[in-house]
């Protein structure tokens, strides 16, 4: 009998131990993921970020996006980061590299890893400056705004990885075109979005 109770307790706590938490859950990573899951624009709905004053500068802009272009038979894409400052448009562009789950941004010495959503045209990027430190993290969408179910999964993500203050963008607000014009003002790549 004695035998029975402890072979039926080493298989509670194995199945206890086995069951991943909510925070588990929510912070997987998009298996699979391929150029053609993130390829063109997306419009930047909502970041968290670890540092206050992050949010304070993304404040100052209107709207934003990201575009994933220029891909090749290799895994290395072209990455731009938009955004709208009122009277000009910020470009910075950069090459990533995708190895499973992630993007891996050279220049910046920065790792982007898509995380799993409810939304079907949502992306939820991570930003590390090293591997388990997050920064940042971002809620794109094909869609200016999001559902209020879909903006509570972003927060709770964002709890998650201790950030506790996040920006919701403007809907409202003009994004920029997707493409660099002459008459618009650049910014230096290694300047982060």
């Amino acid at each position: 009998m004695f035998a029975l109770c402890v072979v039926g307790l080493f298989c509670w706590a194995s199945v206890s131990q086995s069951a991943p938490t909510p925070c588990e859950n929510l912070l997987r990573p998009v298996e699979n993921l391929g150029f053609r899951d993130v390829r063109d624009s997306w419009a930047l709905v909502a970041v968290s970020a670890v540092n206050p004053e992050y949010l304070g500068k993304l404040k100052l802009a209107d709207s934003g996006r990201a575009v994933f272009a220029n891909h090749t038979d290799s895994t290395e894409i072209s990455f731009t980061r938009i955004l709208n400052m009122g009277e000009s448009c910020q470009y910075m562009q950069t090459n990533v590299t995708l190895d499973g789950s992630t993007f891996s941004d050279p220049q910046l010495n920065m790792t982007m890893t898509l995380l799993q959503r409810s939304c079907t045209d949502c992306m939820v990027v991570r930003l590390d400056k090293k591997p388990g430190q997050p920064l940042r993290l971002y809620l794109f969408s094909r869609r200016r705004e999001v559902e209020a179910t879909e903006m509570e999964e972003f927060k709770a993500q964002a709890t998650c990885l201790n950030m506790s203050e996040h920006h919701v963008m403007d809907p409202t607000k003009e994004l920029c075109p997707e493409q660099i014009s002459r008459n618009t003002a650049t910014t230096d790549s290694k300047k982060q979005v």
